[in-house]
């Protein structure tokens, strides 16, 4: 038999004639007319160099190939019916596939430590990675298997990925405590005047979307020192003098020796989304831990209005 010619409805008009042992029964099992199987039959006995049925007062009997043929094809359909439709198992409480997430460390900081209780509480087997975002990598990554999610602001997603908008995260100005110039609010005039310490994704940047804002206000700040990491930012503002823009959120969770205040200009609050490849759509075990984050932050969100 020369597999190129073959496919895959052959098999099942065969199966269905070898079942049926009748032309106008398979026909009507299959729902097609009995001159369309006839013709299926004859490229069957083509491919096949074999009688396949052959007629008798009866109906029709099978050869003695096709009689052996019968009980493997009916297998061989049924694991390929599985196979295409059948979706993989996901028991989160016994699971242990490995997962790797891309984040930022601000993500790292304030979304992670939920989202881990209830990923550890459901699925106590489960593994995680996390590891730094590489946007010109990200698409590649997923593709592969080397990256299942991707949690940042909505901009740094890239276009190819599936998003959902995990939470809403304002900025603030914060500041050490007992800072010289400072109390506990700060003016448009401070903002711009005081040294400041930038917090960015782009190592070496000293601007970003707050220079935007304050140009179209027709003003500029003083950035002294550019940094990549969020989680440093307030170690760093509670020795020295310096003033930051940071997620609400995180100088809330870390505050202590720190003064927090809204910022002295308007600014829409940037979503904080999560991410994936259109490859992991229907996944269960992908469902499944993108609702178990999405959820989990969803409660955060509530417990922090």
């Amino acid at each position: 038999m020369d597999i190129q010619r073959a496919d895959l409805g052959l098999l099942v008009s065969l199966d269905a004639l070898l079942g049926e042992r009748s032309v106008t029964a398979a026909a009507r099992r299959l729902g097609i007319s009995q001159p369309a199987l006839s013709a299926q039959l004859a490229r069957l006995r083509d491919l096949l160099g074999d009688d396949i049925l052959v007629g008798n007062a009866h109906g029709m009997v099978p050869t003695p190939r096709a009689q052996a043929m019968q009980q493997p094809l009916r297998m061989l359909l049924q694991d390929m019916s599985d196979l295409i439709f059948a979706e993989t198992a996901f028991d989160p409480a016994t699971s242990n596939r490995h997962f790797h997430i891309a984040t930022t460390d601000v993500s790292l900081a304030v979304i992670l430590p939920p989202v881990l209780h209830a990923i550890t509480t459901q699925a106590p087997h489960l593994r995680i990675t996390t590891g730094a975002l590489n946007h010109d990598r990200m698409v590649t990554e997923a593709e592969t298997g080397k990256l299942d999610l991707a949690i940042t602001a909505a901009s740094r997603i890239p276009a190819a990925f599936q998003t959902t908008r995990l939470l809403q995260s304002p900025n603030c100005v914060a500041w050490r405590k007992n800072h010289p110039d400072l109390g506990d609010r700060i003016t448009l005039d401070d903002f711009c005047r005081l040294p400041q310490l930038n917090v960015t994704p782009v190592e070496g940047s000293f601007t970003g979307p707050v220079d935007r804002l304050l140009h179209d206000l027709g003003r500029k700040r003083r950035v002294s020192v550019s940094i990549t990491s969020y989680v440093l930012a307030p170690a760093l503002l509670r020795s020295s003098d310096f003033i930051a823009v940071l997620p609400s959120i995180l100088a809330t969770d870390d505050k202590a020796g720190l003064v927090a205040a809204p910022l002295p200009f308007e600014q829409t609050p940037p979503d904080i989304n999560i991410g994936w490849h259109p490859r992991y759509r229907n996944d269960r075990a992908h469902r499944w831990l993108r609702q178990t984050i999405i959820e989990a932050c969803r409660a955060l969100e509530r417990h922090n209005d």
